[in-house]
């Protein structure tokens, strides 16, 4: 059966995203909705306007009903229900009974009539997800829950990448990552086509284990919901649940929840007809790996004729590294130093960085 969205969880680290873009409070942003992390974790983070735009329905139904579990239920009943944490698909069922007051009529329509998904756990729920898992599962076999747990009492980044080069660095390890990322298996099980547009002939598979390592080694494994989702398929410790569903970022996004619109578009839609000078910050993700190079030439053409003075954006990319126009040489600039810093606290590590500032 076709998942219902490609992906679950967004891919995007929120803290680097907010230190990346230099979020302040009363900033008007629009960002990618994705599955929703960024715009609920940046309203947990800060008092901030945002537009979150997406052009699936389906992965704004999911967003919304992350936005509707923050506002309906505890802390430990969201987790649970969302699917960071253990559930029974009958208590999930329960809870989404409260969740459904917190919906429009459309939502409510949608995820009654996908409800498998909500009994499964909705992050759990998504293409990307779904395929990871199977692997996940084999790799917690291989290397062991023992030696996995061995990398939460490595306090630095050092001690935690000698580690893993003894304990975890293994030919079986390797040999997974050739499978599951084989272009052949990984475009028609793993990824919507579009989204390996760019990809070309090269090793995919060992260019995502080379930055699984930093993915492991970066940021202390207690704290990283999603290496801990990754390999556990769920989070282990409270404390590393996302920023909206910590009890402090649950209490500000249920007071600030409008600030959030979501629409159904491109962000090229948006941007077209909202007059320059709306938005002062702009999350890309990372559309440029599914765009052609004329298209996402043209959408950065088009954000630095929007953007408010001294704007700030980010995007993501695993497979190209879209140049900026020549045309915009001078009043678009991006800043390589600052994207190296953060990457290299990034809690998932996959995708490459791209800070930018209009000038």
């Amino acid at each position: 059966m076709k998942p219902l969205y490609n992906y679950g969880l967004s891919q995007e680290d929120a803290l680097t995203e907010y230190r990346a873009l230099d979020i302040r409070r009363g900033d008007r942003l629009i960002a990618v909705a994705s599955a929703g992390e960024i715009p609920l974790n940046l309203i947990a983070l800060e008092d901030l306007a945002v537009e979150a735009v997406d052009i699936s329905r389906n992965q704004l139904s999911l967003a919304k009903l992350k936005l509707g579990a923050c506002r309906a239920l505890e802390q430990a009943e969201a987790a649970s229900f969302l699917g960071f944490t253990e559930a029974t698909a009958a208590a999930r069922g329960r809870l989404f009974d409260r969740v459904a007051s917190f919906l429009g009529e459309d939502e409510r329509r949608f995820w009654r009539g996908n409800m498998s998904a909500v009994e499964r756990g909705a992050v759990r729920a998504g293409r990307f997800e779904q395929y990871l898992q199977k692997f996940s599962r084999f790799g917690l076999l291989v290397l062991g829950e023992k030696k996995l747990r061995g990398l939460f009492e490595r306090d630095t980044p050092v001690e935690r990448r000698n580690y893993f080069d003894r304990f975890l660095s293994t030919a079986l390890v390797k040999t997974l990552f050739r499978v599951a990322f084989h272009p052949r298996v990984y475009r028609k099980r793993g990824i919507a086509d579009e989204g390996l547009t760019h990809s070309g002939e090269r090793d995919i598979a060992d260019f995502f284990y080379g930055r699984f390592r930093d993915f492991c080694c970066a940021t202390p494994a207690r704290k990283n919901f999603y290496l801990q989702f990754v390999l556990w398929g769920r989070v282990l410790f409270p404390e590393a649940l996302p920023e909206y569903l910590s009890p402090e970022g649950m209490a500000r996004v249920g007071e600030r929840h409008g600030n959030i619109a979501w629409r159904e578009a491109s962000i090229q839609e948006v941007l077209a007809e909202r007059p320059a000078g709306t938005f002062n910050k702009f999350h890309l993700s990372n559309i440029g790996d599914w765009m052609s190079r004329e298209d996402y030439a043209g959408l950065l053409t088009l954000l630095c004729n929007k953007a408010a003075p001294a704007s700030r954006a980010v995007a993501r990319y695993i497979h190209l590294d879209h140049p900026l126009p020549g045309a915009l040489s001078g009043r678009l600039a991006r800043d390589e130093r600052l994207a190296e810093k953060l990457i290299k606290s990034d809690r998932f590590p996959f995708y490459n960085l791209v800070v930018m500032e209009t000038k």
